[in-house]
Order: structure tokens, then sequence, then C-alpha cells
């Protein structure tokens, strides 16, 4: 197997967490990473919220898919992640601000696997409900949720989430997605 850095091998999108807080520095370290990604012409078209009041987490909790409320509940911190297309327009009818915020949104993720925690992007959520419940001003738009903490006790998940939870890490062969030269072509040139 060809060797990549181990943060990126080991990352896991897990959905068990402990009731441990986290510390306020890691949290900084968190943000400074998100802050510190690439994006197009220098534009950082990213914005952040942080939740942590009892009350966000109610209005956060509401805001997501009823599969993401099985488990992200248990979540210490939540984080929102925002970008703002006007900041980054789109070019040729490609949404621009998307790759940006993907970038960052990475650094967020790779910074929680090396300090040890769990943070699990999200895809399952009303953005009107989150729009509304956090007083987000247009032009801005949701692009993930996320749930931040350390890693809990899978054996005090549902078994339906402890199944998931225990299911290997699997990453399709890089034949099944690489191309060489023209799309479809599989054998590298030369090879």
């Amino acid at each position: 197997m060809v060797d990549i850095h181990p943060v990126l091998r080991n990352r896991t999108s897990g959905v068990s967490f402990s009731d441990a807080p986290l510390e306020p520095e890691k949290v900084e370290s968190l943000l400074e990473a998100f802050r510190w990604a690439p994006s197009s012409r220098n534009a950082q078209p990213w914005r952040l919220v942080v939740v942590q009041s009892p009350e966000a987490h109610q209005k956060f909790d509401e805001a997501l898919s009823e599969n993401n409320q099985k488990w992200a509940k248990q979540a210490p911190v939540k984080m929102i992640i925002l970008g703002n297309p006007e900041e980054q327009p789109d070019r040729d009818g490609q949404n621009r601000w998307l790759l940006d915020v993907g970038l960052a949104l990475e650094n967020l993720l790779l910074q929680g696997c090396d300090l040890g925690l769990t943070v699990h992007a999200m895809a399952g959520w009303d953005e009107d409900i989150v729009m509304k419940n956090f007083n987000i001003p247009a032009p801005l738009r949701v692009a993930a949720l996320f749930a931040v903490g350390y890693p809990g006790n899978v054996a005090e998940l549902s078994e339906e989430l402890q199944q998931k939870a225990k299911q290997p890490q699997v990453r399709k062969p890089l034949g099944d997605i690489v191309s060489w030269d023209v799309f479809g072509q599989a054998v590298k040139p030369g090879s």
C-alpha cells in the first residue's frame, strides 16, 4: 500500500461522542485550520457559526434530518459552515464558492482528526431552518453542518448505529476512479 499521511488514512466520520467538553484551545485550533484553507483569488468566501449554548444546540438539532438526530445531538460542539457566493462568484456556470468552502471543511476535518477528535460533517439538514434559527442573512448559503467532540463509547449507541460505527472504512480502488490522459483509460501510459 502506498504511504499517505496517517491523518488522511485514519480520519473517520464517527457517530459516538463523549460528553467531555472540548478545551477552548482545541476549538481555536479547528477554527484556525478552517481559516487557513486555500481559496481561489484568496477570496475566502466562508463563514462559520460555532454552536455551544443549550439553546443554540436545540436550534441546530431542529434542522437535522431524522437520521442525523439519532447521533449528532450528543456532540458537545456543533458548527454551521457557510459560504458567500457573492465573494466567489460563479464562473462559466460553476459554483466556485463551493470548492473553496470544501477545502476549508477538509482542513477542519483533518485538524480534528490530528487532535484526536471525532469531527463528522453532515449533509442531512434543512437549510431554511438553519438560516431562520441562526439569523443567517442572504446571500450566505449553508454548505455543511458539523458535530465535534471526543470519541464516545460505541457500545452506548443503538444497535443500528453500532453496526454503522463498526463498518470497515473502505475506498474504491484507484482503477475505478482514476483515468490516464482520457476518461476511461484505466492503464497508466507507459505501464
